[in-house]
């Protein structure tokens, strides 16, 4: 049992309350500033990372496609033509520096890019017969050319190099990266080889290379990200870098941003973001590995997080703002418990009301179930009086004709008397178990037209459906005079037969009862007389509930009732729970 404090006591106790959790929020808000800060700093690194990994990839596949296309232009027959090609690739694409096309006896075809300069070098037999010969075209329009022909001082053969076996042991048939022998002095550079498979057995295999500069590719500019100052570096797993872009300083080199994020990694080797420290300042780092097919990289992402502080100001600015607010709210509060404070009693007052006429609504439930019960019983009680006065009467006749008129009266009246008391048997009145209902009613029947039902079986079948009382009343009677039809006229012999009744919803609150037998069907004169009348008071009854009476035959006959019904939607809530109301 709870006790409720005097209602001036609760006041201070709660804008106690309401004070102490502004106070409390104001100071989580500050101290959340800051992490919100770095929060806002991995997302800002993530979507850097983000975006020079895009670069990058497309970067590369670019490569890989040119690399294809002059994979398929090998078969030109004259290595003049090549390098009619090679020209104005090296003009368009700036990162490649270098163009290879070697095959399995060591011959080989280069274009090498020397500063403006583009230089020709061939190579036969992998310098058996002597050192490469150069030629020097001028990287203007036309290409003229300024200087040689010329021998290198160096021999040369490709099936030496890295590039050359790594092409000739790939499974995947697919272009492989490597990089070039690491000169301490200089920026390692990839290469791009691919195998190109032979078309005739006599012919060679040959591989060609593409040699590449990354440093030069307009992909990897990453100056519309400047407002959080990020550096970018592309490592080999040897640490010595392929790439590095600074955005302060405009420059290609290693400088002591990238070096830090470099070495913290190399010592704890984490996937996530982490910070360093940098001439007393701050910054976020991220190091994620870059594998290219045949040559694993390292990617790191360095941006300064002080750029991200001038956004954090709208948010201290909030919560200057919602200390204010929160102490006008503290004054509403006050004002508004005390309304509450006499709304809430006068809701009580009405739920005490209201409960009381839940609890006199369901007596009066209880005792219209109750009345309803009796009237039933009564009401069975009546006609069986009735009955047995047609009964008593019906024994004083002397015409044949007239007593057998009364005795079918006085069954009908039984029947009524019987849909009544199996009605009163069940727990529901409101919403009736047609199944239930049926069951009883058949089993009945068969007691009452015995001995010719006994050969007679019957299955029923309502599909769960139920219906208020009135309705039940009336199918339950158009069921009597249709089974008891066929218990006296379907089955005249001793072989018997099966009785299948249903029950199915058909469109809305429209049903179908149905009653159907594998007896001798209707016969000549069978709707006459006494048949008639009882297939009358069907249509009758069918009439009386909105719908209508159909007979099939051949074989056996097949009675169809389509009816309405309409179930109420009333609800009344209850101690028990929600009950319908009818």
């Amino acid at each position: 049992m709870t006790t409720t404090p005097r209602s001036g006591n609760r006041q201070f106790v709660y804008i106690a309350c309401v004070l102490a959790l502004a106070a409390g929020a104001i100071i989580w808000g500050f101290r959340k500033v800051e992490q919100r800060r770095m929060e806002l700093s991995e997302l800002a690194l993530m979507n850097v990372q983000q975006m020079v990994q895009v670069r990058l990839d497309c970067f590369f596949k670019e490569l890989v496609e040119d690399l294809r296309e002059e994979a398929a232009a090998v078969d030109l027959p004259d290595s003049a033509l090549l390098y009619e090609r090679w020209f104005p690739l090296l003009d368009s694409h700036w990162p490649i520096v270098a163009i290879r096309l070697a095959d399995e006896t060591g011959n080989e075809l280069a274009m090498l890019r020397n500063g403006t300069e583009y230089i020709l070098s061939r190579v036969a037999t992998g310098s058996k017969d002597g050192p490469p010969i150069r030629v020097a075209y001028a990287g203007e329009r036309g290409h003229p050319m300024t200087r040689g022909p010329w021998l290198h001082d160096q021999d040369h053969d490709p099936r030496e190099r890295v590039w050359f076996s790594k092409a000739l042991e790939d499974t995947r048939n697919e272009p492989i990266w490597t990089l070039n022998a690491v000169d301490p002095l200089r920026t390692p550079l990839l290469q791009l080889s691919y195998l190109i498979r032979a078309h005739r057995p006599t012919e060679p295999y040959r591989i060609i290379q593409f040699t590449v500069d990354v440093t030069r590719s307009p992909w990897l500019d990453t100056h519309r990200s400047s407002d959080l100052r990020p550096g970018m570096l592309l490592v080999n797993d040897q640490g010595s870098s392929l790439l590095h872009m600074d955005t302060t300083s405009d420059q290609h080199g290693i400088v002591a941003d990238e070096r830090a994020a470099l070495a913290a990694w190399l010592a704890h080797k984490t996937s996530g973001p982490f910070t360093i420290q940098v001439n007393g300042e701050s910054r976020l780092a991220q190091v994620r590995e870059y594998v290219l097919h045949g040559q694993p990289l390292l990617l790191g992402v360095v941006i300064d997080p002080a750029g991200l502080s001038p956004w954090l100001g709208p948010e201290r600015t909030a919560l200057v703002i919602a200390a204010i607010l929160l102490t006008a709210l503290t004054a509403l509060l006050l004002w508004a418990w005390n309304r509450k404070r006499l709304s809430d009693e006068r809701i009580r007052k009405q739920a005490k009301r209201n409960r009381s006429q839940e609890l006199k609504l369901a007596k009066a439930l209880g005792e219209r179930e109750v009345l309803n019960r009796e009237v039933h019983h009564r009401v069975k009680n009546n006609l069986q009086v009735v009955s047995s006065l047609l009964n008593l009467q019906a024994t004083r006749l002397d015409d044949d004709a007239v007593k057998a008129e009364f005795l079918r009266g006085k069954r009908r009246i039984d029947t009524i008397a019987l849909v009544h008391h199996k009605l009163y048997d069940l727990s529901d009145l409101r919403n009736v178990d047609l199944g239930r209902f049926f069951q009883g009613l058949v089993k009945a029947l068969a007691d009452l037209y015995a001995p010719q039902s006994k050969a007679v079986s019957h299955e029923i079948d309502t599909d769960g459906i139920k219906a208020d009382q009135d309705t039940a009343i009336e199918l339950g009677i158009i069921l009597c005079e249709l089974v008891g039809n066929t218990y006296q006229h379907a089955f005249p012999y001793a072989t018997g037969g099966h009785v299948e009744i249903k029950v199915r919803a058909v469109d809305g609150d429209l049903h179908r009862l149905t009653v159907k037998d594998n007896g001798r069907g209707l016969t000549e004169g069978s709707n006459q007389g006494a048949g008639k009348l009882g297939l009358e008071i069907v249509e009758a009854l069918s009439d009386q509930l909105d719908g209508s009476f159909h007979i099939q035959t051949d074989p056996g006959v097949q009675f169809e009732v389509l009816f309405r019904m309409q179930r109420s939607s009333a609800v009344l809530i209850t101690e028990h729970g929600s009950e319908p109301l009818e």
